[in-house]
């Protein structure tokens, strides 16, 4: 699924080239500071727990959801020279949820891997998803014939705070929780120019992160509070466009961007053992509409 909707988004950038037309810069303005909301889809490692006589799950997370997602933006550009200093802090939300009744299920305890007294009834999941962090560094931007070619440094700062709340028969049975703290920096390759003659901007971004991923579990028939953690060095790749218009002289913009995160936690269960970190890859798409202030 996740090759499918990059290829796509391919092929819908390459139908735009011959549409290009380039300029050096498109805006010659010191301070661009802009506010973006928009829809925020997610891609993550799916989330297991309880199993039917069949061996099926009973309640589960499959990491695809629809959120919602803001930006806060600042561009400060030193005119008359190629460099500029670029900000950006942000927000996303996400949740779903999931329920069954079976007459017979068993549900693995995290704290050491036996079953809970959870064995028949109603077994309901709620998943919330907070993404927040910061970007800041320095972009130089070269004039061409093709327009503006820049290439810029970041420090990145990322969390990712996922937390299950099970409970069976109306009762609170089981929280978990899954925090990634991800720090790195991030490499930035752009251009500037028209796109049916709109002023626009393309960004190639590569991220290198030191991601630190910790598991807690809690509840009253755990037997104890189950921690973990674990260390990756995962590595993301992004690519964003943005496209400005302007209505009766307030400046909009549209970005539609695509991030694959090359390693992101889930939780692994053994029988008779505590559960541990597993990782597996993400994806998360953007759809962001912005006011330039």
């Amino acid at each position: 699924m996740r090759q499918v909707i990059i290829f796509t988004l391919t092929v819908a950038s390459l139908s735009l080239v011959s549409s290009l037309s380039a300029q050096t810069t498109i805006t010659d303005r010191p301070w661009d500071v802009s506010v973006g909301n928009g829809l925020w889809g997610v891609f993550l490692p799916k989330y297991e727990l309880g199993v039917d006589g069949a061996l099926n799950p009973m309640v589960q997370d499959s990491g695809d959801s629809l959120g919602y997602q803001g930006d806060l933006k600042l561009v400060r550009r030193f005119l008359h020279t190629r460099t500029s200093v670029e900000a950006r802090a942000f927000y996303g939300f996400a949740q779903s949820s999931d329920s069954a009744f079976g007459e017979s299920f068993s549900v693995m305890n995290p704290y050491d891997g036996d079953a809970m007294d959870a064995t028949s009834g109603a077994l309901s999941l709620k998943s919330e998803l907070d993404h927040y962090g910061y970007d800041i560094g320095l972009r130089d931007t070269w004039q061409t014939r093709i327009g503006g070619l820049s290439a810029g440094c970041q420090f990145s700062y990322m969390m990712f705070d996922q937390q299950f709340d099970v409970t069976h028969e109306g009762s609170g049975l089981l929280e978990e929780e899954l925090s990634s703290t991800l720090i790195g920096g991030k490499a930035v390759f752009g251009w500037e120019g028209f796109v049916f003659h709109q002023p626009s901007i393309l960004d190639l971004t590569l991220g290198f992160y030191q991601l630190r991923s910790d598991y807690r579990a809690t509840g009253e028939g755990l037997g104890g509070v189950a921690e973990t953690y674990q260390y990756a060095n995962p590595t993301t790749i992004e690519g964003a466009f943005t496209t400005y218009r302007e209505v009766r002289k307030v400046r909009l913009g549209t970005t539609v961007a695509v991030t694959h995160l090359g390693k992101m936690p889930s939780i692994s269960r053994s029988p008779n053992s505590q559960a541990t970190i597993a990782m597996d890859d993400g994806l998360l798409l953007k759809l962001m509409f912005e006011i330039l202030l």
